[in-house]
């Protein structure tokens, strides 16, 4: 399976809008790091292509824009003034190569010839910002470029157009948005789980020891976790949820299980049974699953 790489292409780059320009149409992913170790910026930005010549975030920077050009991969570009962004395939044996544009305004440089070192994407698609929420609400949240990997396959779905229908096609932050959506349904009141009326943090990123929190339609607070792991009694994912028991609330953990059950008063449910009920099983869940997923 190819990796996933997340680019984003922000102020930090120092170009002006132009050379950002330039980027985009052209299909291109690159890095700006015009410092090398031979110390010769007065004269111009470094024109090197190899990692050895850099150091620190450009030396690594470096190393996985030429990974990516040998072994290939799929990548999501964020581009500064585009909303929305880029998704694309770079084909092995591709090349890095020098790119020339212009600073912008950031450094004291504005007008000075930029060299950045880019690889040009073989396919790709624009996407708008609405096509691009369900990345965005997972990009990393620091660092120019990385290997992307809790986005799963969700960028190679969306550029070939192929997603399979089941559970691993969903990462994690979806498997959370499911459950939630799930709890919210005639589903899961027929098998005894406590229907959601609203919840009280945002799902998953903001919350340390559970990726749920709500209340039911009496009134009572709902604590669950959410995970792809098998069911393992002694987790400390699951004794996280004991301390979220005392207050005479709803406890569940969701995770990769046969059969629902109870395990020290917390609700044990199969991740797999939400899936079918929701995805699988109701209008409104195949919608859902078609537009978060990609499918």
């Amino acid at each position: 399976m190819s990796k996933t790489y997340f680019i984003r292409h922000s102020s930090a780059l120092d170009i002006d809008k132009t050379t950002i320009d330039a980027l985009w149409e052209g299909d291109y992913i690159g890095i700006h790091y015009p410092h090398d170790i031979s110390k010769t910026f007065h004269q111009g930005d470094s024109h090197s292509l190899s990692p050895s010549d850099y150091v620190g975030a450009a030396k690594s920077c470096m190393q996985r824009l030429q990974v990516l050009a040998k072994e290939g991969g799929y990548v999501f570009a964020a581009y500064r003034g585009r909303p929305g962004g880029k998704i694309g395939y770079v084909a092995p044996g591709s090349s890095v190569e020098l790119f020339y544009g212009h600073w912008g305004k950031k450094n004291n440089h504005e007008g000075r010839t930029a060299t950045l070192k880019v690889i040009k994407l073989s396919k790709s698609r624009n996407l708008s910002a609405v096509e691009s929420i369900s990345l965005e609400s997972v990009q990393p949240r620091q660092g120019t470029f990385c290997h992307w990997k809790k986005v799963g396959s969700r960028v190679e779905a969306l550029l070939t157009g192929v997603t399979l229908i089941e559970l691993g096609s969903l990462t994690p932050d979806l498997q959370e948005v499911m459950c939630m959506e799930y709890l919210r349904s005639g589903d899961a009141k027929k098998h005894g789980l406590p229907v959601l009326r609203y919840t009280l943090m945002p799902v998953g990123r903001t919350l340390k020891d559970i990726d749920i929190l709500g209340v039911d339609e009496s009134g009572k607070m709902i604590s669950a976790q959410v995970t792809y792991q098998g069911l393992d009694p002694s987790s400390q994912k699951l004794r996280k949820l004991d301390s979220y028991s005392s207050n005479k609330g709803h406890t569940i953990y969701f995770c990769r299980c046969s059969q629902p059950q109870l395990i020290n008063g917390h609700i044990i449910f199969p991740l797999k049974l939400v899936f079918d009920e929701f995805c699988n099983g109701s209008d409104s869940g195949r919608q859902w699953f078609r537009l978060a997923a990609g499918a």
